[in-house]
């Protein structure tokens, strides 16, 4: 029996093995992980840290911001938008690169065993894009229609990813505004209540925290995220630019050397990026 094709184990369906299961970004995680820090030993020097505690603030800030946000998109735009989160701190051993070399590999193997071979490629393909450019090649599509068909999956597959993108940049945006109208709410609290000097630190303290907690929510969390997201984003479309160009080179029987040489143009346009 002959070997599998060697490849990544994120793409085939089923439980990963131990040395290819997804990674957890340490960017990602060392950055939030930094930034919290950072501002925690600035409150910490600064004197008591409940003086900066307000549930009143955080609750305007970040209810304020959820409920901003839903006006303009939808329950499912922002569910969309977690699950992008969710999916950015894990990262699969995948790239343009790996990618390039499994398609070429393939090519290979075809030359020697035949289209037939692609069933089980297909089969065993854990990512949705790949599976369906497989099955297409496979059934003997012409290259137009697999074109086609694919490019129009990669353009809803990138406009879901710029939503998510949207709506982290949105939440990024009203979070200080959010945090302002709490300033001005925690001063007139403040102002109406200068004849009970009770009353006055309690307002004072509404009202400089939840801007503090708006330009930290905006600035350590749903901007860099979306950042983040933004990235991965391209990453993806560039390698189902390479899929689509990989299978079509295969659908017209071109030689692994030619479709290899093909596809090492998107290696040069990447690091351009």
């Amino acid at each position: 029996m002959r070997e599998r094709l060697n490849r990544p184990q994120s793409w085939r369906k089923g439980t990963l093995a131990v040395d290819d299961a997804p990674q957890m970004e340490k960017s990602v995680i060392i950055g939030l992980c930094a930034s919290c820090a950072l501002v925690l030993i600035g409150v910490m020097l600064g004197g008591n840290a409940l003086t900066f505690l307000s549930p009143g603030g955080f609750l305007l800030v970040l209810g304020g911001t959820l409920a901003s946000t839903l006006v303009q998109f939808s329950t499912r735009d922002i569910h969309e938008a977690i699950e992008a989160v969710r999916g950015s701190l894990f990262v699969r051993s995948e790239s343009t690169a790996d990618r390039i070399s499994f398609l070429v590999r393939l090519s290979r193997r075809i030359k020697e065993e035949g289209m037939l071979f692609l069933e089980q490629e297909a089969a065993e393909a854990a990512d949705p894009f790949l599976r369906l450019g497989l099955e297409l090649t496979v059934d003997g599509q012409n290259p137009e229609d697999i074109r086609r068909i694919l490019q129009n999956e990669t353009r809803v597959s990138n406009e879901r990813s710029w939503r998510s993108v949207q709506v982290w940049e949105t939440m990024g945006n009203f979070a200080p505004a959010m945090g302002l109208i709490g300033t001005l709410i925690g001063l007139i609290q403040m102002l109406g209540a200068l004849q009970d000097a009770s009353s006055v630190g309690p307002a004072m303290s509404l009202a400089l925290v939840a801007t503090l907690y708006g330009s930290i929510s905006a600035n350590l969390f749903f901007f860099p995220l979306a950042g983040k997201l933004r990235l991965l984003s391209h990453e993806r479309s560039t390698i189902k630019d390479v899929t689509l160009e990989g299978l079509l080179s295969i659908a017209r029987n071109e030689s692994p050397i030619m479709l290899e040489q093909r596809l090492q143009s998107f290696m040069v346009v990447a690091a351009n990026h």
